[in-house]
Parts: C-alpha cells; sequence; structure tokens
C-alpha cells in the first residue's frame, strides 16, 4: 500500500462527538447572549464573566470547520479539488437557513436597506457601521464563508507542498500561527456602529481556522514529531481539559479585553485570540487524536449529538428569538431575568432550529449532493442527512 492510501487509510469517518462539540460550542454563544441581553455578564460575578466569555463558543465553530473541511480535501482521491462542488455544498449548507432567517428579522425589525443587502451578501463585515442588532451572531457566518472561499487555494498549495514532503504541510501551518496571531494584533478593535469590523474579517480570527487545519494533518501525518507529541498530550482528556478550562477562566479576566462590546487594545485581542486556540484545541483534540473515552463518549450521547445536529440553527434563531421575546412581553433589555429568558427562549429556538434543518437545511443539502456525481472535500467527513449534517460554524 502506497503513502497517499496509507494515509487515507487512518482517516476516521464522521465522528459523532464532533456534533456533540458543536452542542457546546452553540451553548456557550446561546449563553453569552442571553447573559449580555439580561445584564448578567456585568451582574453576575464569577457566573457572569463565565457566561460573558461564552464568545469562545464562536472560536470552537471556527476551528471545528477548519478541521472538518480541510480534512475533507485530505480525504479526497489524490487530493483532488473539485471545487466546483465544494463551493455549491458549502453554499447550500450555509446561505438558506440563513436568508430564511435574515427575511424574518427584516420583516420584524425593518432594518435600513443598505444593512439588508449587505447580510443578504454576508458582506456587512466589511463595511463600517453596517448593524442590524436582532441579527447580531450573523457576522460569523461572513467570516465563515471567507474562509470558504480561501481554503481551496491554501489546500492546492498545501497539496504542493505534501508532494516534495509528506511532513511539511504540518510545519508549515504551525510556523503560521504566529502570523495569524499577528495579524489579530494588528486588526484594531473598533465602535461597531460606525467603524469598519477589521477584528471580525479572515485574517484577524484565522489562529481558529488554522488550529483546525493542524489538527487535520496530524491525524494524517501520524509519524511526524508534532503529531506524535500531540496523540501523547491527547491521550488522556482529563489534563486537556483542565487546560481548556483554565484558559477559559483566564480569559475572563482583562488580559484578554471586555466582556462586553467595546473597544479593546491589540494585545488584548492577540491574547483573547491565543486563549481561544487553546481551548478549542483542548476540547477537539482528545476527540480527533486521543483514543475514545469518556469526553467522546459524553459528546456522543444522542441527545447531545442532536443538539449539534440542528446547532446552525440554533445559532441564526436564538438571538431573533430573544430580542422578540423583549418586544411582546415588553421588558426592559439589561434589566435582569437570565434564567426566564433561558426557560422561554430555549425552548422555541429548538423548535425553529429542528424546523430549519427537516424543511430547508437538509433539502438543501440533499439538494445539492445531486448536482454534481463526483465528490467533494468534506463529503466524506460529513454525511448527508438524514444520518448526520455537521452545521458550519
Amino acid at each position: 500500500m502506497d503513502s497517499e492510501h496509507r494515509h487515507r487509510a487512518v482517516l476516521p469517518a464522521h465522528v459523532a462527538a464532533l456534533d456533540g462539540l458543536r452542542a457546546v460550542a452553540v451553548g456557550l454563544v446561546v449563553l453569552t447572549h442571553a447573559a449580555y441581553l439580561t445584564g448578567f455578564v456585568n451582574s453576575g460575578g464569577f457566573w457572569g464573566a463565565l457566561l460573558g466569555r461564552g464568545d469562545f463558543g464562536v472560536a470552537l465553530f471556527f476551528t471545528l470547520s477548519g478541521y472538518l473541511l480541510h480534512l475533507g480535501f485530505l480525504r479526497a482521491p489524490g487530493e483532488r479539488l473539485d471545487i466546483g462542488t465544494y463551493l455549491l455544498r458549502r453554499a447550500a449548507r450555509v446561505l438558506p437557513a440563513y436568508w430564511v432567517v435574515l427575511l424574518v428579522v427584516c420583516v420584524a425589525a425593518r432594518p435600513d436597506a443598505r444593512d439588508v443587502v449587505l447580510h443578504a451578501l454576508a458582506l456587512q463585515i466589511y463595511a463600517p457601521g453596517s448593524q442590524i442588532p436582532s441579527f447580531s451572531p450573523a457576522w460569523s457566518i461572513a467570516t465563515e464563508l471567507s474562509f470558504y472561499a480561501v481554503l481551496p487555494i491554501a489546500a492546492a498549495l498545501l497539496h504542493r507542498v505534501r508532494r516534495r514532503n509528506a511532513d511539511a504541510p504540518l510545519t508549515l501551518l504551525t510556523a503560521l500561527l504566529p502570523l495569524a496571531l499577528a495579524c489579530t494584533w494588528l486588526a484594531p478593535s473598533g465602535d461597531l456602529r460606525v467603524d469598519t469590523p477589521y477584528e471580525r474579517w479572515l485574517p484577524a480570527r484565522s489562529a481558529s481556522f488554522l488550529i483546525g487545519m493542524i489538527l487535520a494533518e496530524a491525524v494524517v501525518r501520524q509519524s511526524h514529531p508534532l503529531a506524535r507529541r500531540l496523540r501523547a498530550w491527547m491521550a488522556a482528556p482529563g489534563p486537556v481539559l483542565a487546560l481548556g478550562a483554565a484558559v477559559y477562566a483566564l480569559a475572563t479576566t482583562p488580559v484578554a479585553g471586555l466582556l462586553t462590546l467595546g473597544i479593546v487594545s491589540g494585545w488584548q485581542l492577540t491574547t483573547k485570540m491565543l486563549l481561544s486556540c487553546v481551548f478549542a484545541a483542548a476540547l477537539l483534540g482528545p476527540v480527533v487524536l486521543g483514543s475514545r473515552g469518556w469526553w467522546t463518549g459524553w459528546l456522543s450521547r444522542p441527545g447531545v449529538v442532536w443538539v449539534g445536529r440542528i446547532s446552525y440553527g440554533i445559532f441564526l434563531w436564538h438571538v431573533p428569538v430573544f430580542v422578540g421575546l423583549y418586544a411582546v412581553t415588553g421588558v426592559d433589555v439589561f434589566s435582569g431575568g437570565l434564567a426566564a429568558l433561558l426557560a422561554i427562549g430555549v425552548p422555541i429556538t429548538m423548535a425553529l432550529a429542528a424546523i430549519s434543518f427537516a424543511w430547508i437545511e437538509a433539502p438543501a443539502i440533499r439538494w445539492a449532493s445531486l448536482r454534481r456525481r463526483s465528490p467533494a472535500a468534506g463529503e466524506q467527513v460529513e454525511p448527508q442527512p438524514p444520518r448526520s449534517a455537521a452545521p458550519p460554524g
């Protein structure tokens, strides 16, 4: 068996625990937005600070995307890059549900036409002051789409490097991490109401995606010294998860900037990015590089996996639902009521997410899968519904 086939043979099939990790990520995002809207981030002391740093869930989503999609290119026969199929399926996975929620938000909130167009095209992060408050988490979809566009180019370049030296891609990606963090340092934070949010552009967020790509390469190139070291570290999930918890707690302090919206310095953004990368690697690493243990087992529980499978809908719907509840009840924002908001808003959000998955997301994926016959990057990693469909970050 030649090296190429041998490397493909060790690649894992879709792991249910990866859906479970999406449940963890979306749970963090929902909690942080609920804590922000109720004012609990500022009034809740230690627990408020923990919930306030739930934006690390976005970094975890980005890392999962980097891992799954790059691994998908590595799984493709001969690493053939079928760009058309790849882009079609990525668009089908993300855009239909995104547009439906945007339409509902626009009907209810009546934002400016400029902001509607920018959000519909997922270009809102490239324009100053483009905001639809009840659709605020959508900025990460714009960042995610830019990663989708860049990844095939990166994969093609890495394939050329790999043909000369099989170990080189993992070494190269690891060496690029400091550069990615430097990009975060150089991305100034500004006032989201009037400034262009450079800190949300792909270069500033590239370290999160890069961590996922590094883990994917480590799965492929098991003989690489770094891969062996990572496998040794990830063998026992307990210490690794403890590290993840420690850096998460550290990120609630001023070293990682504000827990709410505001302007932060470049070094705080960089510290936050570094800590979020360690956090994401600590959660994902034991699943893809370690042996099956209690962490992977818990993430693979049916209820957790189900939440992960509808997590994209949860991500899109939770803030519109929360804001809608405030509008209907007349309760003032930042006036407390975290438990009530979660008790009412989360079941509604999950119901809408389940409907979105069944009626919009899964049919769109099936439609895209019939457009082309050749396998696309990510196809073997993300089986098509109804068995599984891992939503984007």
